[in-house]
């Protein structure tokens, strides 16, 4: 049965007579194909100015379209609703991409080999970047600096690690920052030290962040092409909205005129970061008007409350971590509990203020400490302004205590949780599993116990903190719990989730998290053409294909802003 655009079609529908929401013609109909809509398949849909008209049979929707439509034969294959990644870093993952590159999980003397050969093209006292590094490659204590000074002695390298929380610098960067052993940590970073307490080339938190100070600063063109080389790359994947996670000063300039000139072609929400480690960009938040244009909102501020459960263990968690062995026998900062980077009577009245203010608060919080902290922290503000607030978001929730799960749809915010890096992988079976034990590794990224809350639950991939924006491998491991294929022990099995339900966290939920679920999320009447077309039918093939997923064409808002070669 043809759908049409508004409900008040429907007594001429049911007369028998043909009716249309608005006299626009119909100028782009999709026929022979799957169509997934909120109440079940279509085979075709028209689109006029941008917007989905109906939705029906073959039959239906080319005889809506006049001569002058295009058409385009799906030839079997499936039309979705885009896809919105909450968590994303473009700047910096287009500046990877354009970087000194090594494998995601690579050993040290790949990595090694890597940057010599960065090294050899590189001019003296030239800055070298890249990532990403894990932990599982070094012994705890080791020398790290010297690998990279026996291969560029002449050049300043700071290599960030896979979750952009900890930095490997050489030497040259250690004496450019004027770290010695004599220096002490700052507060809320962390520098590595050795048995005798020399700085081992390892910066981590505050302590990383400081070091891109003395760093080269990238020219607004610069930023703009990194910021497009990441766009597009996102595109061709079939995501239509996402969230910068953390938009500072030094790249700013870029998305906002790369926005601004129409070349960002997704629907974004930048979130400026505030308090420690934040670079002076808390500035820009009473600038944030200025900045936004496009499709670029910036009406959203980042809060880090903690670091990350790796072998840092800079996460906060509600008990402590487990021991190491041996003679770095410590549990880590914070007396073996995670640093904790803002303390309460700073982090409460700022979530209030903000809340009044109408501007969304999102809390990196991958502790179950930190996303207790976050909870309260709205639940504060809720208290003073009521619960007619933004809808606040807690990302990442590497672990959440049960007595946390349903305080979501209590206090009206959102889980951003991140099921890119579930699969056997260094971070999660070694860094991860050796921080918290066996115990703890079962309450890892909680998705159906969250979902079953009721509470607004959407995914972020942290990119370039994994190695791919791939979201068709976070769908599939959302239900599978299982390495990509379906094969090997499931992590959490009990937390697998139906195909639907993936699918609806990665476009209802993510537009209604950025408050345009009334124009996008789903294909229905009267919503705006945010498509993309596969080369398959995620929710029924084969449950280890849909990693493989291919899109074939995205479109925004009717417009075609990806094609595969």
């Amino acid at each position: 049965m043809i759908r049409f655009r508004t409900a008040l079609l429907a007594s001429a529908i049911l007369a028998g007579a043909p009716a249309f929401a608005q006299p626009a013609p119909v100028d782009l109909v999709f026929l022979h194909g799957t169509v997934l809509t909120p109440t079940g398949t279509a085979q075709a849909l028209a689109i006029s100015g941008g917007t989905i008209v109906a939705t029906g049979t073959d039959a239906e929707i080319a005889a809506m379209a006049p001569a002058s439509a295009r058409t385009v034969d799906l030839a079997g294959r499936t039309v979705m609703p885009g896809l919105y990644d909450m968590h994303v870093h473009t700047y910096f993952a287009g500046r990877d991409k354009l970087s000194c590159r090594f494998p995601q999980g690579a050993d040290a003397r790949t990595i090694v080999a890597a940057v010599k050969a960065c090294a050899a093209k590189a001019k003296p006292g030239e800055w070298i970047t890249g990532g990403s590094w894990v932990g599982a490659a070094f012994k705890p204590g080791e020398q790290n600096k010297r690998l990279l000074d026996a291969v560029a002695p002449d050049n300043p390298i700071m290599l960030n690690d896979e979750s952009l929380h900890s930095v490997w610098v050489n030497s040259k960067v250690l004496a450019i920052a004027g770290i010695t052993r004599a220096t002490k940590d700052v507060p809320g970073g962390v520098i590595d030290r050795d048995a005798k307490g020399e700085p081992t080339g390892v910066l981590r938190e505050v302590a990383a962040r400081d070091i891109e100070q003395f760093m080269p600063k990238a020219t607004t063109e610069q930023q703009m092409r990194a910021i497009k080389v990441a766009t597009d790359e996102m595109l061709s994947y079939g995501i239509v909205g996402f969230t910068d996670a953390a938009v500072r000063r030094e790249m700013i300039g870029g998305l906002s005129a790369y926005a601004k000139s129409g070349g960002l072609k997704q629907y974004a929400r930048g979130c400026i970061v505030w308090g420690p480690n934040n670079g002076n960009s808390e500035d820009l938040i009473p600038e944030r008007q200025a900045w936004s244009g496009g499709r670029l909102q910036l009406d959203c501020v980042k809060m880090f409350l903690d670091g990350v459960p790796l072998e840092g263990r800079t996460a906060v968690m509600l008990a402590p971590y487990e021991h190491r062995g041996g003679p770095h026998d410590d549990q880590g900062p914070g007396g073996g509990r995670g640093l904790k980077l803002i303390p309460e009577d700073k982090l409460f009245p700022a979530v209030t203020a903000f809340d009044r203010q109408g501007i969304q608060v999102k809390f990196h919080a991958a502790g179950d400490g930190s996303v207790r902290e976050a909870v309260e922290a709205i639940a504060a503000a809720r208290k003073v302004n009521g619960d007619a607030g933004p809808q606040h978001e807690v990302g990442h929730n590497t672990f959440i205590d049960l007595a946390d799960v349903t305080r979501g749809h209590e206090l009206h915010f959102t889980w951003e949780l991140s099921p890119y890096i579930w699969w056997p992988t260094p971070i999660t079976s070694v860094d991860i599993a050796k921080a918290v034990g066996p115990e703890r590794m079962k309450r890892l990224w909680p998705m159906k116990d969250v979902l079953e809350s009721g509470a607004n639950v959407v995914t972020g991939s942290d990119w370039p903190v994994v190695p791919s924006v791939n979201p068709w491998l976070a769908f599939e491991t959302l239900v599978t719990r299982q390495v990509p294929g379906a094969t090997g022990d499931p992590i959490n099995a009990g937390q697998r989730i139906t195909r639907e339900q993936a699918m609806a966290v990665f476009t209802r939920n993510g537009a209604a998290e950025m408050g345009r679920l009334d124009k996008g999320g789903t294909l229905e009447p009267g919503k705006l053409a945010d498509l993309i077309v596969l080369d398959r039918n995620p929710l029924t093939v084969p449950v280890g294909q849909i990693h493989d997923t291919k899109v074939l064409a995205t479109y925004i808002a009717g417009e075609q802003v990806y094609a595969a070669p």
